[in-house]
């Protein structure tokens, strides 16, 4: 995925997880994993901001357990906001 999501939802993806989820206790965490992943499999930004509290906590606690920040890949993870191929 070479093209970087709209700035204005990725920060408040990004202030949403720091609010709702809590494993990290800053925005530039969360930053880190969701543009690795984004880089790797490709982020729906506007699906995952607007995604039920559920989803939202499933798939940023997934992404967090589930990035390698030093090989710029999601190990063994699915998002539900991942961008899903064209067929």
């Amino acid at each position: 995925m070479d093209n970087f999501p709209n700035l204005k939802t990725f920060n408040a993806v990004a202030k949403r997880a720091v609010a709702d989820v809590g494993i990290y206790s800053d925005e530039v965490s969360y930053r880190c994993d969701l543009l690795t992943a984004h880089a790797d499999i490709g982020l729906d930004f506007d699906q995952l901001l607007e995604s039920s509290p559920r989803e939202f906590r499933h798939d940023i606690v997934g992404l967090s357990q589930s990035v390698d920040r030093y090989k710029s890949k999601v190990i063994e993870f699915i998002p539900i906001c991942s961008i899903k191929e064209a067929v």
